[in-house]
């Protein structure tokens, strides 16, 4: 068949080609799978949504996997493989590192391709001009601002020598992101990217065809007849434990007799090529008895609805009581209640599920982002019902998670396909698999009411919250009970009736996601609070500041506040901005400013056992290995880890490589989430350094006999008390010689804290993050269409470790924060149901703020090493009610159902209008 197509020439990267040109065939497909070139990502099922697959074709920045390859005769490709000749990088890549324009990386190659044809046709461009240009490549981790000016820099001819600073080891440097070389060069190879062997097998999934039914019989006959098909497994084939699941295994690796949502999988097929185990995925029937399905959690609650498991539907119920409810009330001079709804949004991160599993002499091995390694090692093994040992799982680069990698996804079924097989197994989820199966944010409703005294103190919350969870459990318990500790915000509070209760739905669970349960109560809070503020005629900023915890104060869960609570400072850090914004906006109609506040939990805290591991090894005299169990989705903390240790060690920044993700190598430092890995596995490399130094003076004085009395270490040389001098790198060839190692390890054990059920035996939490976020806003009042002109927040960081990588947080986490507030929401059903990457509404390039500033707080009073937090996930909090509040100012419109959408304020507005 191959041979009817006609021969196109292809000059690509200076490298001509001859290729038969499939019409079917995309330049993306050919570009990866015949050159290798993976730099090019496919992040959007080839729909042209993403930009991951940006390359330059005469001249023009194309989305390669728009271009058939019968198009493209003669056409001269260029892509990010061949932008530098592999010793100097291009400018653009050098900008990118330089400015922080890289975070996970996946989308990296596309926005530099995509700016590359910019400025080859426009050497100057304007900040619009650059934003028109960009529009069609998709950001998660929301770069946009570092990309813009990695662009402008180049455009002014801008550079800057990195050689320096990457000596330089003070805390708080900007130094470059570790990998960032790999990435801006396309050369980081995720799951997907891993080259395809003549041993590799391809896994489909059998999805289901109702959201819930019953499965009576799952034929596979046809399908295993089909020549080139290896397996096709079900539930049978499982050889131990058919589920999993982070807190409680309740979720089947392969559904057996019932399926919950659209994203249970039915049966794996694994044949020869992906052409053959699609088409015997197709060839397995399944006799389905469909079942009444549920999607409202308050539906789910009543007597009669369809029950997903024997227990019920009820998840999980958590209250959080203070004082006298009523009486806390009946003291309010007023109160403001409302209703509000938060949606499902969906992770959205550019790099789908995939992986690789592996088999190896009764050791299975499986490749695929993740974000705790070892849990997964547990989860599978009892599914395998193999030791622990025998199971390894490698943490690959991730193009993004957010939380969702916290789970299992495809991690089992890869290693039953291995197991089974004893075969290398290759899994790679289209996007509409992965919406389909992925877990979200929990949607929920919250009924709040609040009362104040005319001075402005809060008297009185109470609320009840219902969060859908979901078809299974997943992370929700934890979730939920993080939202009734913070369901009153970071206020003084006297009295306090909150109940929140999880359901179980026939959606897509919920799990983690940045935020971890708090943004949702936090709209409702600070929403109320804007309002009576505005009853009581109080500035919304003077009212939070009246309110604000302070130390010595307790949170409604009387937890006692020590001397890193710092709200007061972050709303005087904004108090200019608001001013300013109030007077340059005065009677212009249409425009508005708002202001949130909120705090948010730094380490898992609720009484969970939080720690993490770290070990420093000397390789040689100018290679030094971290091995840390913290995983680099993209915010950074491989660059903060290495950068404490060449700090703590006084060598280069250079000198420190960091391995992590591999449970046969590295360390266990528990999830990278909870805005935890800067303050644990911060304090546990400091702890590895002092275990290291420790060594390198005990062989010191074994070595050499001449050093006298105290034995230390300064960068590259060993110092006695008399001064005497060693070189570091002869004792390191000694020692290496005589087949010893230079390793030290360390562990910190974050302080006990108490679940909500022990309020007031302990902590809840090790500590906290505080801040303010202040939006103005301009509304269109005809359309409805809100634009965000200006967003500063103030941030109680601790201490930065690297101002680079924290502005990249604090920058993302307001442009998702922005999506969270007006465009995302992920629709599990209906005719409007979620099926690609355009309609979950992760915001663009051309939707960034004019202006998009932080203030930083630095006391260097925290629990995490040189004092510094978290703060990855407190980025994005409070933006949402920012936002909201800024469009009530501007055109009183309360928005108390998220996401507010365009059509959802014209309504609003044209109701208005006709009362």
């Amino acid at each position: 068949m191959m041979d009817q197509f006609p021969i196109v020439t292809l000059i690509v990267n200076n490298r001509r080609y001859q290729v038969q040109a499939d019409p079917n065939r995309s330049l993306l497909d050919y570009l990866r799978d015949d050159l290798g070139l993976t730099g090019a990502k496919n992040g959007c099922d080839q729909k042209g949504i993403c930009g991951a697959c940006t390359v330059i074709v005469n001249g023009k920045a194309m989305k390669s996997c728009q271009l058939k390859l019968n198009q493209l005769n003669n056409a001269h490709i260029t892509t990010i493989e061949g932008l530098s000749d592999g010793k100097v990088l291009h400018p653009l890549q050098e900008a990118f590192i330089r400015e922080g324009a890289v975070q996970c990386g996946f989308c990296t190659p596309g926005m530099i391709m995509a700016s590359k044809a910019l400025l080859d046709k426009n050497p100057h461009p304007t900040r619009d001009e650059i934003m028109a240009a960009l529009r069609g490549n998709l950001c998660r981790c929301g770069t946009y601002k570092k990309v813009i000016k990695a662009i402008q820099d180049v455009s002014r001819a801008e550079s800057a020598n990195h050689g320096g600073e990457l000596e330089q080891v003070e805390i708080g440097a900007p130094l470059p992101p570790k990998m960032a070389v790999e990435k801006v060069t396309g050369k980081l190879k995720f799951a997907a990217d891993l080259p395809v062997t003549s041993e590799t097998t391809f896994a489909k999934i059998v999805w289901p065809r109702f959201p819930h039914a019953k499965i009576k019989k799952v034929d596979i006959s046809q399908a295993v007849a089909l020549p080139g098909v290896i397996a096709v497994l079900t539930a049978k084939d499982v050889p131990g434990q058919n589920a999993f699941g982070g807190i409680r295994a309740d979720q089947p690796v392969l559904a057996e007799d019932r399926v919950r949502y659209l994203g249970d999988p039915i049966a794996l097929v694994i044949a020869e090529s992906s052409a053959v185990a699609e088409q015997a995925r197709d060839l397995v029937h399944v006799d389905y008895e469909p079942l009444k399905p549920v999607y409202d959690p308050q539906e789910a609650l009543a007597p009669d609805a369809p029950q997903l498991f024997p227990q019920g539907n009820l998840v999980c119920r958590f209250s959080l009581t203070r004082g006298q409810i009523e009486e806390g009330f009946r003291r309010s001079d007023i109160v403001v209640e409302g209703r509000f709804s938060t949606p499902a949004v969906e992770h959205a991160y550019l790099e789908t599920e995939a992986g690789i599993g592996e088999w190896d002499e009764g050791k299975v091995t499986i490749r695929a982002a993740c974000q705790y390694p070892q849990t997964i090692q547990r989860q599978i093994a009892a599914i395998l019902d193999l030791p622990v040992e025998m199971v390894r799982v490698i943490s690959h680069p991730t193009g993004g998670a957010f939380g969702g990698k916290t789970d299992i996804s495809i991690h089992a079924l890869l290693a039953l396909g291995a197991f089974v097989t004893h075969r290398r197994v290759r899994i790679v989820l289209t996007r509409e698999e992965s919406l389909r199966t992925s877990v979200k944010r929990h949607p929920m409703k919250m009924n709040y009411r609040m009362g104040l005294r005319r001075d402005g103190h809060i008297e009185a919350i109470s609320g009840n919250i219902i969060a859908n969870c979901g078809a299974y459990e997943a992370f929700s318990i934890p979730v939920i009970e993080q939202t009734t500790a913070f369901a009153t915000g970071p206020y003084t509070v006297p009295h306090v009736a909150i109940e929140s209760r999880g359901v179980f739905t026939n959606t897509p669970p919920s799990s983690a996601f940045r935020g971890f349960g708090i943004p949702q109560p936090t709209f409702a809070v600070e929403s109320l609070l804007d309002e009576a503020a505005r009853k009581l005629d109080i500035s919304p900023l003077e009212i939070r500041r009246i309110n604000a915890v302070r130390q010595g104060d307790r949170t409604v869960a009387e937890q006692l506040l020590g001397p890193d609570t710092h709200l007061v400072e972050a709303l005087d850090a904004i108090e200019q901005d608001y001013i300013t914004a109030q007077q340059e906006i005065g009677d212009r109609p249409g425009w508005g400013v708002g202001i949130a506040c909120g705090y948010k939990n730094v380490g898992l805290g609720l009484g969970e056992k939080d720690y993490a591991n770290a070990e420093i090894e000397i390789l040689s005299d100018d290679k030094i290995l971290l091995r840390v169990g913290a995983i680099d989705l993209g915010q950074g903390s491989a660059t903060i880890l290495a950068q404490i240790a060449a700090h703590a060690l006084g060598v280069s920044y250079a000198d420190i490589d960091v391995e992590m993700g591999d449970t046969a190598n590295d360390p266990d430092a528990r999830e990278t989430n909870a805005s935890r890995q800067t303050v644990m596995s911060g304090n546990a490399v400091l702890h590895a350094v002092e275990s290291l130094k420790k060594e390198i003076a005990k062989f010191a004085a074994v070595y050499y006999p001449q050093l006298r009395g105290n034995i230390a270490v300064e960068g590259k040389n060993i110092i006695d008390s008399n001064g005497q001098r060693v070189e570091l790198a002869a004792l390191v060839e000694s020692v290496h010689a005589d087949g010893k190692r230079l390793l030290g390890r360390g562990m910190y054990l974050a302080p006990q804290t108490v679940p909500l059920e022990q309020k007031g035996e302990g902590p809840n939490y090790p500590t906290f993050g505080f801040f303010a976020n202040l939006a103005v806003a301009r509304v269109d009042k005809h359309t409805g269409r809100v634009s965000v002109e200006k967003l500063v927040s103030a941030y109680d960081v601790g201490k930065a470790i690297n101002r680079l990588t924290l502005e990249g947080q604090i920058e993302g986490g307001a442009i998702m924060g922005m999506g969270y507030a007006l465009s995302e929401q992920y629709i599990a059903h209906g005719p409007n149901q979620t099926n690609n990457l355009a309609q979950c509404g992760v915001p663009r390039i051309n939707s960034l703020p004019k202006e998009l500033e932080a203030r930083l707080i630095e006391n260097e009073d925290s629990l995490g090493p040189y004092g510094a937090k978290g703060v990855g996930e407190m980025a994005m909090v409070a933006v949402a009610p920012a936002i909201t509040n800024a469009i009530y100012d501007a055109c009183r419109v309360r928005i108390v159902d998220l996401p507010a959408s365009a059509d959802k304020i014209r309504r609003a507005l044209e109701k208005e209008a006709s009362v």
